[in-house]
């Protein structure tokens, strides 16, 4: 099968759970971003907006309050990893990337999830590992953790919505083998229909 860069990085990439407390050099964090920026969009309207977080005490107090919000979540599994002593909502990652998106576009949650996938396939590409911060999104849809990003000075454009969160740093970790790829799950309809197929 041929094989060429991109791909290869696609086919790499893995969610890293454990950093090093090095900082992300500014020009790779602006390579990083400007990938963002160059995602698609629906009818080219580019909704986003993108904030890094470096600054490790904010970091920590948001950190915080994400974990008060698993500690109340629903889910068990959710509440069960919290109340782990070692646990680190953020991987003690040194930057997080938070995009936003207007919320009247035609398809920011989309929009702003490529973008993300961009940013942390490019990140991947320079030997940067990332990992996806759902917890951002489950804070920012309560109105108490509305106040917590304004108590900490976190804030968005007007009508801008938090849909995709990341955290960006070097894997302190050897990068894990990849989970094995569910069967079942494409299906080809060709236009002979007789060779259509499903894999």
């Amino acid at each position: 099968m041929y094989m060429n860069e991109t791909i290869s990085t696609i086919l790499k990439r893995r969610s890293i759970r454990a950093y090093k407390p090095d900082r992300v050099d500014d020009e790779s964090l602006e390579l990083v971003l400007e990938a963002g920026r160059y995602a698609p969009s629906a009818m080219n309207q580019q909704p986003w907006h993108f904030t890094v977080v470096r600054d490790p005490a904010l970091l920590e107090k948001l950190e915080t309050s994400c974990k008060t919000v698993f500690l109340e979540s629903d889910v068990e599994a959710l509440r069960e990893i919290a109340r782990r002593d070692d646990f680190s909502v953020f991987y003690r990652a040194p930057a997080l990337i938070i995009v936003t998106g207007d919320s009247t576009a035609l398809a920011p949650r989309y929009d702003c999830t490529l973008a993300m996938q961009n940013m942390m396939l490019a990140a991947a590409s320079l030997g940067i590992g990332s990992c996806w911060m759902h917890s951002i999104m489950m804070l920012h849809s309560t109105e108490k953790g509305k106040e917590v990003f304004k108590e900490l000075g976190i804030s968005f454009p007007e009508k801008h919505v938090p849909y995709a969160a990341a955290v960006f740093g070097y894997s302190a970790m050897p990068l894990p083998e990849p989970e094995p790829r569910k069967p079942g799950t494409v299906t080809i309809i060709d236009q002979d229909r007789a060779d259509s197929h499903s894999a």
